[in-house]
């Protein structure tokens, strides 16, 4: 094994020369595409498959063959593990899908097009430097780098679990999602030394599915995206710095009351932007009472508003699962409602007002 002697500068400037301009090149082509339908479980499900993905991708592979390239030059190693080189690609791969997919998309504003795509090639560029200064462990800007990628690596765990929590799809999708984002992210989290290669693997294996388990029990609490993001954040947040802690022989008593400590915190802020943001969809005024009937409410007022005829259902109408957490009953009223009139009946209009 030879040290390297300089820092692969040269490399990861013509790296991310070579994505951008493919960011640039999907910008300006037009990609057919078509969907597939396939049945899950008896259950329909479109798949769209579209050129554009398919540079993406293309992308993504040639950023992952470029940081193998870098890590070796750096670790100077004339051959390197493939699975330990791989935990080096998560974060650069996530920067290059997210620039694949929003970049063209402000194509047809300049100034927005031309500010996200030098964005996200300054943050390409920042994870990928911050990557090579975690290669070696003696590096003066280990730590530095370390704490860098550490902050991406949750803050990209955030935005993809309320993106997954948003599409409000079946827990079975939701969850499968998340192992699957959740794995690499925890490989890059846990990475250590390449002697500690299936250790890692098999723990970052573990917390992916304990994390997609959890979120099936988040999904039945009808959250909204993004608490529901905040709360599986926290169970891969505690359970990485349980196991980084586990894997560098420092987890002791403090260690696992400082991270309960932090988690409670954490869960009680979540419970009480929930307590405080949270709000079921219902009509709140006369005009949305009205909206469905293609009527406008200020037509009608006084007696005329109650005597005309709503289509007053006998269930509350929720247009999204309450969360248990916050118990709402829309017709709790009509429990007060004398004997023999049904639930939810407007009360009859009174003379003389």
């Amino acid at each position: 094994m030879t040290r390297s002697s300089a820092f692969p500068s040269d490399q990861i400037i013509v790296l991310i020369c070579m994505t951008l301009t493919g960011v640039v090149l999907m910008s300006l082509g037009v990609f057919p595409g078509r969907t597939v339908e396939v049945d899950v479980l008896g259950s329909p499900l479109g798949i769209e498959l579209s050129g554009k993905w398919l540079v993406a991708g293309l992308l993504v592979a040639l950023v992952s063959l470029g940081m193998h390239s870098l890590v070796k030059a750096v670790a100077g190693h004339a051959r390197m593990d493939l699975r330990y080189s791989a935990t080096f690609w998560v974060l650069p791969a996530l920067v290059t899908l997210a620039a694949a997919g929003s970049v063209p998309r402000q194509f047809g504003h300049t100034g927005n097009w031309l500010g996200s795509l030098v964005f996200l090639g300054v943050l390409l560029a920042g994870v990928v430097v911050a990557e090579c200064g975690t290669v070696r462990m003696d590096d003066p800007y280990f730590r530095t780098a370390r704490l860098g990628l550490n902050a991406a690596t949750y803050s990209a765990a955030l935005a993809l679990y309320v993106s997954i929590a948003s599409f409000q799809v079946r827990s079975l999708m939701s969850a499968t999602a998340v192992i699957l984002v959740t794995f690499p992210l925890a490989l890059d989290l846990l990475r250590g030394t390449e002697e500690q290669l299936r250790t890692t693997w098999l723990y970052a294996a573990i917390i992916a599915l304990v994390t997609g388990e959890i979120t099936w029990s988040i999904n039945g609490l009808g959250l909204r995206a993004l608490y529901s993001g905040a709360l599986i954040l926290l169970v891969f947040y505690t359970l990485t710095g349980l196991t980084q802690q586990y894997l560098a022989d420092r987890l002791n008593r403090a260690v696992a009351l400082e991270f309960g400590t932090i988690a409670t915190l954490a869960l009680a802020m979540v419970l009480l932007g929930v307590r405080l943001g949270h709000r079921l969809p219902l009509a709140e005024t006369a005009e949305d009472a009205f909206q469905p009937l293609g009527a406008d409410a200020s037509q009608f007022t006084g007696t005329d508003a109650l005597e005309f005829e709503l289509p007053i259902p006998d269930e509350p109408l929720v247009l999204y699962p309450p969360s248990p957490l916050l118990p709402v009953d829309p017709w709790a009223e009509a429990e007060d409602q004398p004997a023999g009139e049904p639930a939810g009946a407007l009360p009859a209009p009174t003379e003389g007002r």
